[in-house]
């Protein structure tokens, strides 16, 4: 079978790829720019990722080029890298049309399924692609069911395109993502994590998550969250926990871990305690935060990741914030650190933006005295006071043991409240004062 080609031109191709495919060609194979290019190219955006297919097996493109790295031989792909980029090239068989035509075959979607020819600058698009970006239409190719049933991660990819472009799902393609959702259950956690974070910095990531809960899809990937699906986030709001907590990941600025603390900062159950006064909310930010660190490490997120995404869950600014004194908020620096201020307060604006509650003008001064406060904290752990654990020995006539730390937390929490007493002087002489070695 012949697909008919159109002039498409290689004048958008960067050098580096065109001596890439250059090479390749002038070794007697065929050479094909496919994916990712030429979906972007056709949407008028600019190309990201370089992907070639190639009749050359991956051994002839490890000896072809000096640093190639073997990311997926079992499958026939090769990183080859330049100075500018990673390319892949992935091997197909037989050479020729037909051994494209059936790469292409095998790709998820239509818009992925296309082929630009080296040296010629033929495009080839067997199963209509372009006709579906014109539509903006997601569309597996051939049979839906078979290309999910290959890799099952192709259903999260489903929601991560749509996230990226704002297009919709066939509906064949959508009723096997459906059906199908369950075998996620197969895909390693590493890779559903990579396309949940891909999700989360795209374009439309609530479009995404809606797409993956009504395929059934969410709940194969974060149980903790479709649970929450009919649980109130606030009484009276209309919003549900999973519905309140997209709309947070919308509203924050597209830095990974605050996304992330807003996507799990509510996966712990909500329960609710009885008092002296009656029902009240239980505060359940802990519980949220050992639930996103459960998820985390099962996606395996670096130990970094985790720390950071659980501490802004766990000490999300609360409502009066704006209200705490200079000291508190030394304590809450001192608590979390420096580097995740700017996300705590961009959490805290994503909560009110959602709710509908103004104080946005407050929020922002309580985010200039947060700043200010970093300049004036003299010791941002116990560790950074003037004396140390010898120190209070020797003054108090002590042997190493609890009671040492007990004052120096003591004496840590004076610093806070006040951090000019942040030297030897004033602390020997508080500890003189106000401690006995009984």
């Amino acid at each position: 079978m012949t697909i008919p080609s159109e002039p498409a031109g290689l004048s958008f191709v960067p050098r580096d790829v065109l001596r890439v495919m250059e090479k390749i060609h002038g070794e007697g194979f065929d050479v094909w720019i496919v994916g990712g290019a030429l979906r972007d190219r056709l949407l008028g955006l600019a190309a990201k990722d370089w992907d070639l297919a190639t009749g050359a097996g991956p051994e002839w493109i490890m000896r072809l080029f000096p640093r190639v790295i073997p990311v997926g031989l079992k499958h026939g792909t090769v990183q080859v890298h330049t100075r500018s980029r990673d390319i892949e090239v992935t091997s197909y068989a037989p050479p020729g049309e037909a051994g494209i035509l059936k790469d292409l075959s095998r790709r998820d979607f239509t818009m992925n399924a296309l082929a630009l020819s080296y040296p010629e600058g033929l495009l080839i698009d067997p199963f209509g692609g372009r006709d579906d970006l014109k539509k903006r239409l997601l569309r597996a190719v051939g049979d839906p069911a078979a290309r999910f049933s290959e890799d099952p991660l192709r259903i999260l990819r489903a929601g991560r395109l749509s996230a990226a472009y704002g297009f919709a799902v066939d509906p064949g393609t959508f009723r096997a993502m459906h059906r199908l959702s369950e075998t996620l259950e197969k895909v390693s956690a590493e890779r559903i994590r990579d396309e949940v974070c891909k999700i989360l910095l795209a374009r439309y990531p609530v479009d995404a998550f809606d797409l993956l809960g009504k395929s059934g899809a969410i709940r194969q990937i974060l149980p903790e969250l479709a649970a929450r699906d009919r649980v109130d986030a606030l009484p009276g709001s209309g919003l549900d926990i999973y519905r309140h907590s997209l709309l947070c990941v919308v509203h924050c600025p597209e830095r990974l871990r605050v996304r992330l603390a807003a996507l799990l900062q509510n996966c712990a159950v909500p329960v609710r305690e009885t008092g002296g006064g009656g029902e009240s909310p239980f505060d359940y930010r802990r519980e949220s935060a050992l639930a996103a660190s459960a998820r985390m490490k099962k996606w395996n997120m670096s130990n970094r990741q985790i720390e950071e995404v659980s501490c802004l869950v766990e000490n999300r600014l609360p409502p009066d914030a704006e209200g705490w004194s200079d000291s508190r908020i030394r304590q809450f620096i001192a608590r979390v650190g420096t580097e995740l201020l700017d996300d705590f307060v961009a959490l805290a604006a994503s909560q009110r933006t959602v709710e509908g509650e103004a104080g946005w003008q407050e929020l922002e001064r309580f985010h200039g005295r947060l700043r200010e406060q970093v300049g004036v904290i003299s010791a941002m752990r116990i560790q950074d006071l003037a004396v140390g654990g010898g120190d209070i020995m020797r003054a108090l006539g002590l042997s190493q043991g609890p009671e040492v730390g007990r004052v120096l937390r003591k004496l840590f929490e004076r610093v806070l409240e006040d951090p000019a007493l942040n030297t030897r002087e004033h602390l020997m002489e508080i500890v003189r004062r106000d401690f006995t070695a009984g």
